[in-house]
């Protein structure tokens, strides 16, 4: 397993996505830049392909991401790397975790970090 480059942010906020063999809901328990975790009851492994639907406690609509990967899976609990979002989500996740009482660390953009195929859409 990598070690993780961008702090996790305690979360507790609904999360709806779709992917090829799937559709499901559940929670977010943790956010970071660029991933999350998951706890569903729909049955995921590691490999998976999902588009997202974050219900983040901002009062916004919920936030997109195109295109994520189930990394890994334990139990109930499933490690999810966003890959591609438009610009305005990515400017508003981060925004989001920066915002965040449990966010110390400094930005992980700064790092080099990167959405492949991001679009101003």
């Amino acid at each position: 397993m990598q070690n993780r480059y961008s702090q996790r942010v305690p979360m507790d906020c609904s999360v709806m996505f779709a992917g090829d063999n799937c559709v499901g809901e559940g929670r977010i328990l943790d956010l970071s830049l660029p991933g999350c975790l998951i706890e569903s009851p729909k049955r995921m492994t590691a490999g998976e392909y999902l588009q997202l639907r974050l219900f983040l406690p901002d009062h916004q609509a919920p936030l997109h991401v195109a295109l994520a990967a189930v990394r890994w899976v334990e139990g109930a609990k499933l490690g999810v790397e966003f890959i591609r979002t438009s610009e305005d989500e990515r400017r508003r996740l981060e925004q989001f975790v920066r915002r965040s009482p449990a966010y110390s660390g400094p930005s992980p953009w700064s790092e080099g970090i990167v959405f492949l195929g991001a679009t101003g859409q």
